[in-house]
């Protein structure tokens, strides 16, 4: 009952009374504020496809194609997020929402949580495509759509992070960038994961690796490391760290909009 009770007052604060439906959890205001913005949301969806599009259709090398689809994940995880809760301090968003009765970790996990979902349907489309292309096996296909969904989420957890550091777009950008090009690299997605040494050993702890391999394995190619099975272990281990790290990051994340 308290929770319920918590959430009533969020229809009023965000100014949507005139709706048919109204949400009574914060996700899900969330997600209508997303998909209100027909416009942004038609962008957002079709930007993947102008990559993935040409990627399916030609012969590129698999190490490249799958490369560039991680990099594509990483960004659309980190930026949405990122950039999304930092214009919501902005424009007074997360100040309303501190004054309510609602712990701050569930404000910073159900604010992840709808984020997360536009992206996973950003990640489906690419898959999809890739299924209908390529025809890879089914567990490949699936095995890395579960990675690609952690991978979106450990992504978002990173987009969050920096969201408590800045107030600012730009910043948040800035930030964003020099935080994951380094974890890019260690995972081996310029030069490929060494046999041995810390390289070896960050990139088993980073999924950035894993989905490089299972988009890889998705166009038929032949990457070192990395199988369907393990995948399909690595996908909810990332998934739960980074559910945990988001809740974590609930109270500095108030504590900016305060």
């Amino acid at each position: 009952m308290p929770e319920r009770a918590a959430a009533v007052p969020l229809g009023a604060v965000a100014g949507r009374g005139a709706s048919r439906w109204q949400p009574h959890h914060l996700w899900q205001l969330e997600l209508l504020a997303t998909l209100s913005r027909r416009r942004a949301l038609a962008i957002k969806m079709g930007f993947p496809l102008l990559l993935v599009i040409p990627l399916a259709a030609t012969n590129a090398p698999q190490f490249f194609a799958g490369m560039l689809l991680t990099i594509l994940i990483a960004m659309v995880g980190t930026v949405g997020t990122g950039v999304n809760v930092t214009r919501s301090r902005g424009s007074g968003w997360l100040d309303r929402l501190a004054v309510l009765p609602i712990p701050a970790w569930r404000v910073s996990l159900e604010i992840f949580f709808a984020g997360w979902l536009v992206d996973c349907l950003q990640a489906t489309l690419v898959l999809v495509i890739l299924e209908i292309a390529q025809r890879p096996s089914p567990l490949v296909i699936l095995a890395t759509w579960l990675l690609a969904l952690a991978t979106l989420a450990f992504s978002g957890t990173i987009g969050l992070a920096v969201a408590t550091l800045t107030d600012n777009a730009g910043e948040a950008m800035l930030f964003l960038a020099v935080i994951l090009a380094p974890l890019l690299f260690l995972s081996g997605l310029f030069t490929g994961v060494p046999a041995e040494g810390v390289r070896y050993w960050v990139a088993q702890i980073l999924p950035f690796s894993y989905l490089s391999d299972g988009f890889q394995l998705v166009l038929h190619g032949n990457p070192p490391y990395g199988s369907p099975g393990a995948f399909l272990l690595a996908a909810p281990v990332f998934l739960l760290v980074s559910l945990a790290a988001c809740a974590a990051l609930g109270r500095p994340l108030m504590a900016r909009g305060a």
